[in-house]
């Protein structure tokens, strides 16, 4: 095997940064990997090459972690994170921020040149991975992969499109991602469109198939129910955008790469809240919210407001991964919806459906690193099924016990009506998502792998698009572009979405909404997206 030590780990990294205006600009950058694969030499005596523990004596490395507040407080009290630093030698210095601030304490440390050695599920932007990675702050993960990370390198052979999302156009990776197993509907298919069929009954309806007959119910269930609501999510619209994507042609290779899809007249990337189609899917939208068969305050709604009314019985219909699991019993009375379509006799089909890279900045490894290979082994370790049973579930025969091949969660976890995410807060790092790791049905315990969520996530899945695109990996200059004019046109759309839903934007200001995008930049940004469309093959 190839060696790293910190002395070998930096010389590559500066000369990589030499080399960033070479690569930009198409020549040299093919020979980075080489450069580092030549560096990397010298084991440290301590290291253990492969087996555990990783060390023979104990390291400590420094991070900077973003910590979702339904995690616990200390991770390093935390039965996942003892059990790995008892098996590996490697204590983790953590360095815990609150994750709604995260991303800025990252920026400053950044900015000031005083960063920790990794930066751990902070969501690095791909465009930052980019910047310090051609500079050379964020190491390139390739021979560490290829010679140290065997589980990371094997998850890597088994979903091509991940290893094609993480690879920069330089060549190099520089990140480790959170990836869904491409088997796990329930993850993969998160978000449904649900309805009551109690009150479906009651009405004497059949589940609705059409947008028209969807409609109808929800109109119903809003008239005839006391204090009812006809259709609501958890995010402020953004858990039920999708479930009308299929519907109106939009997101036609899913929605991780952003709002572009492919134009089916030119085959050439468009940036879909531009067409046709999605102004028709707004004047739906509009439509029902003027009716009043839209949660009224949908914009500013969150989980707590919406697991309320669901729990109180006032949700006629609603897009979630899994009614019981927010609702209690209640949630029992959903049913879920096939995919709706605009006439009778379409042709359904889904366009809700997860890449299986979920994010690829939730680890970056810093030119401060003084244990490159040692933490490059650490991270590893979440990538077998040992350590994601271990992340996802916590220590095993404290929470959790391997019964017949299953892994079975032990029942004081949820003893005394504890939900789930509070049962496992002393023992595992999961809740709260944006993690580097590898998910799949085996041990992944939340909502999304209940049997009513399965149940809808398999029957969706018949209609499910197969091209599902990753997100694009762009250049520093790319990058750099995209910092601008995409936030200006974000900004945009999410006004303009919100406006047209509720009608404060009249739809005959669709063409002066099109030609403000074009005027922030939607041609540069098209111009910059196709390039990385083409890059992919």
């Amino acid at each position: 095997m190839r060696s790293v030590t910190r002395r070998t780990a930096l010389a590559s990294g500066a000369a990589l940064a030499s080399t960033a205006a070479l690569a930009a600009c198409g020549g040299g950058g093919s020979d980075k990997n080489e450069d580092l694969a030549k560096a990397i030499d010298d084991l440290d005596p301590n290291i253990n090459a492969e087996g555990m523990p990783i060390v023979k004596e104990p390291v400590t490395i420094t991070f900077l972690s973003a910590r979702p507040s339904t995690t616990a407080e200390n991770w390093d009290e935390v039965s996942a994170v003892k059990a790995t630093q008892e098996l590996t030698n490697v204590k983790i210095d953590f360095g815990l921020v609150p994750q709604d601030g995260a991303g800025e304490k990252r920026n400053l440390l950044l900015t000031s040149g005083d960063y920790p050695e990794a930066f751990f599920r902070t969501g690095v932007p791909t465009g930052d991975i980019a910047k310090y990675g051609a500079r050379g702050t964020f190491l390139p993960l390739n021979d560490l992969i290829e010679s140290y990370m065997p589980n990371v390198k094997q998850r890597l052979e088994d979903m091509p499109g991940v290893r094609k999302a993480l690879t920069f156009p330089d060549g190099n990776i520089y990140s480790l991602p959170q990836i869904y197993d491409s088997s796990f509907a329930g993850m993969r298919y998160m978000f449904k469109l649900w309805a009551r069929k109690d009150w479906l009954d009651e009405a004497g309806m059949d589940a609705p198939e059409t947008i028209d007959e969807f409609e109808a119910y929800l109109e119903e269930a809003v008239n005839k129910h006391d204090k009812a609501i006809g259709l609501a999510d958890a995010a402020s619209f953004g858990e039920m955008w999708s479930s009308f994507y299929g519907i109106f042609g939009v997101a036609n290779h899913g929605d991780a790469a952003g709002q572009i899809d492919l134009d089916p007249s030119s085959g050439k990337v468009r940036y879909f809240p531009a067409s046709d189609e999605y102004r028709e899917m707004m004047e739906y939208l509009n439509r029902l919210y003027s009716k009043g068969l839209i949660l009224q305050d949908i914009f500013s709604t969150d989980r707590a407001k919406f697991n309320t009314y669901g729990a109180d019985g006032r949700l006629a219909a609603c897009a979630t991964q899994t009614p019981a699991g927010f609702f209690g019993e209640v949630g029992e009375n959903y049913i879920p919806l096939k995919p709706l379509v605009k006439n009778a006799g379409d042709e359904p089909t889904w366009h809700a459906v997860r890449a299986e890279c979920a994010g690829i900045g939730q680890f970056v490894m810093t030119d401060r690193c003084e244990h490159p290979v040692e933490l490059a082994r650490w991270m590893d370790y979440w990538y077998s099924e040992e350590g994601a049973a271990t992340f996802f579930l916590g220590a095993k025969g404290e929470s959790w016990d391997e019964v017949d091949g299953e892994y079975t969660l032990k029942p004081e976890i949820t003893e005394g009506g504890k939900t789930l995410d509070d049962g496992l807060k002393p023992h595992a790092l999961f809740m709260g998502g944006s993690y580097p790791g590898w998910v799949t049905e085996k041990w992944f315990k939340g909502v999304e792998g209940s049997e009513q969520s399965m149940e809808a996530s398999r029957m969706v899945s018949e209609y499910a698009i197969d091209d599902v695109w990753n997100p694009f990996p762009l250049t520093e200059e790319e990058a750099d572009r995209l910092s601008v004019v995409g936030t200006e046109i974000g900004t945009f759309l999410g006004e303009s979405r919100a406006g047209f839903v509720t009608g404060q934007k009249k739809m005959s200001e669709w063409d002066d909404y099109v030609a403000t995008l074009d005027k922030i930049g939607l041609p540069e940004f098209l111009e910059i997206q196709q390039a990385a469309y083409d890059r992919l093959g």
